[in-house]
Formats: C-alpha cells, structure tokens, sequence
C-alpha cells in the first residue's frame, strides 16, 4: 500500500495566500449574518414568539389574573405583528426590495417587536408564577395536583 507524504498537502497550504482564506472566511460569516437577520425569517419567529406569548395569555387569563392592560397590550402587539407581517410578505415578493427594507433598518424593527413579545410573555409568566407561589403557601396539596392535572381547575 502506498504511503501518502505530508509533501503535497504542505505544499499546497503553502501555495494557498492566507489573504484569500481570510477574505473567504469574512464572506461567509457575513453571508451567515445576512441570512439570520433576513426580515422574513425574523417575521416568522416574530409570529411564533407571539403563539407563543397568546398561549401564555390564554392560560393566565384562565387564573383569573389578568386586568384590562394586559388584554391591551396583547391587542397592541398583535396589530403589530399583523402590520409586521403583512409588509414582510409584499416585500418579500422582489429581492431589491427585501435588500432595500435590511439596508434602511428593517431588520432592528423586527428585533424590537421580537424583544417587546417576550417581555410581555415574561410578564404573564411571573404574573402566573407569583400566584401560584400565593396558592402553594396557601393550599401546598391542591396546587401540586393541579399542575399535575388531576385537581380541580
């Protein structure tokens, strides 16, 4: 069997210009960033965050536990996703377009709009939380069978 020598491979990392691997490197990481920051894949983890967040609603509401300015606030970021969504979706149809709506900043709306769902998700969480850290000091055995879904509801 012939043995392979580390002659050739030396050789041609040697003949390889380091300036040319570099460039090649910072093409791709860019190319990857684009591709993460794309206004239409940030709309659709825009929307499932915001599944995500009515789910979280819908059980604490079911607690009793909400007022009126949470139920606001759900409608507020709704609308806005809506709003969010239907431009990503025209501007989805021509790629000049697309470009156009990274280069003026879409991509940072969208950022925003994501961070604003979760805080409000957040929010509902701790809301739930605290209440049943209230029900548990009260009522240790029916909040126990309750999360396991046997209780009462």
């Amino acid at each position: 069997m012939p043995a392979i020598t580390e002659q050739p491979v030396s050789a041609l990392t040697s003949a390889l210009p380091t300036k040319l691997l570099l460039a090649v490197f910072i093409v791709a990481a860019i190319a990857n960033i684009i591709y993460y920051m794309l206004p239409m894949r940030l709309t659709h983890t825009l929307v499932a965050l915001l599944a995500k967040a009515e789910e979280t609603y819908i059980e604490a509401h079911g607690m009793c536990l909400l007022s009126a300015a949470e139920t606001q606030m759900l409608a507020a970021l709704q609308l806005q996703v809506a709003t969010i969504r239907e431009k990503s979706l025209q501007s989805s149809l021509s790629s000049r377009v697309t470009l156009r709506d990274f280069v003026h900043g879409r991509t940072f709306t969208l950022l925003r709009s994501i961070r604003e769902v979760q805080k409000f998700e957040t929010h509902i969480q701790i809301l739930k939380e605290s209440q049943l850290r209230t029900e548990l000091i009260s009522n240790p055995r029916g909040v126990l069978l309750r999360r396991r879904g046997v209780g009462p509801r």
